[in-house]
């Protein structure tokens, strides 16, 4: 891959970041004092006061903004104005939890739904029926409901498995298979219309006139051309994933990074809504970057280029 490419990419990268921060930075502000808005009012003026002065938000606009820029190039977003604890602790703590629920989820996305896309492609009969159901199913219902079946099912019918709350591999199994759900049938379909359209292709045609086997053909020539969108999809839903779960993580009572973030814009924590902002879109930009980055490793023609 060209050096000057993923130079320009990352030049891109800090860009859209400094876009994303100054976007979290000035809409809180638009809604009014978040001192006056956390305590709704009831407290005396003085206190009140003392609290702006405390956080910084008795300085003009400018000046907070140009403080902020500088604490988030030392690592530093912030308080909490509800708990006190600085914002990049609250955030390590929580995200560690999201993400043993997002890379499993992740990893068994990608086993059951590139074989399953490929094999309905290849094969059709009743496994392609089987994999269009499926994606259609899961792509209509609501991860929430999906979420309170497997527990009506596996937690209080069977009660094979805990339902709420964190713990060993048994409280993961739910939460990893709800957020798996969506992104399987998802990818299933993409890898299913991807590998049919590259099966019908003059280089398959070409690779089979020379005699190569099925197997070969799709290994060496279709599987490399039909996993280019998936390889955009990875890097992107990595982001969107931890950001989307704030849902999943509410329904089993997850200490994670997306309950934080819903119990941050209930209590109009503004410190703490920023972080986690900003935390996702950094996520989806890397996520980004480095899927433009393997498509070179995927499709030599794009390394050429």
């Amino acid at each position: 891959m060209d050096s000057s490419y993923i130079a320009r990419r990352a030049v891109q990268f800090a860009i859209v970041l400094w876009l994303l921060v100054t976007i979290l930075f000035i809409i809180p502000r638009l809604q009014g004092d978040p001192i006056l808005l956390l305590t709704e009012g009831d407290i005396e003026p003085a206190e009140v006061e003392k609290l702006r002065i405390a956080y910084g938000l008795d300085r003009p606009v400018p000046v907070q903004y140009v403080e902020y820029l500088g604490g988030l190039l030392t690592g530093d977003l912030g308080t909490s104005i509800k708990t006190g604890q600085e914002v990049t602790d609250l955030l390590n703590q929580r995200i560690r939890r999201t993400l043993t629920l997002v890379v499993p989820s992740k990893f068994v996305v990608l086993i059951v739904a590139i074989p399953l896309g490929t094999i309905a492609a290849v094969k059709r009969g009743w496994i392609d029926v089987f994999a269009v159901g499926m994606s259609l199913v899961f792509q209509s219902v609501p991860n929430f409901f999906v979420a309170i079946l497997l527990i009506f099912i596996f937690g209080v019918k069977l009660q094979w498995l805990p339902t709420f709350g964190s713990g060993g591999l048994d409280h993961h199994l739910l939460p990893v298979l709800v957020l798996a759900a969506y992104p399987i049938a998802r990818y299933t379909r993409l890898m299913r219309a991807q590998v049919m359209d590259a099966l019908h292709s003059d280089y398959v045609r070409t690779a089979r006139a020379k005699g190569l086997a099925e197997v070969a053909v799709v290994r060496r020539h279709v599987l490399k051309n039909a996993l280019l969108p998936i390889v955009t999809l990875i890097g992107l839903d990595f982001g969107t994933l931890v950001g989307g779960s704030i849902i999943i993580e509410t329904v089993f009572s997850w200490p994670g990074f997306g309950t934080l973030t819903l119990d941050a814009v209930l209590r109009k924590d503004y410190p703490v809504i920023q972080g986690a902002g900003m935390t996702v879109g950094i996520l989806v930009l890397t996520g980004s970057l480095l899927a433009d980055i393997a498509y070179g490793y995927v499709d030599p023609r794009i390394r050429r280029r």
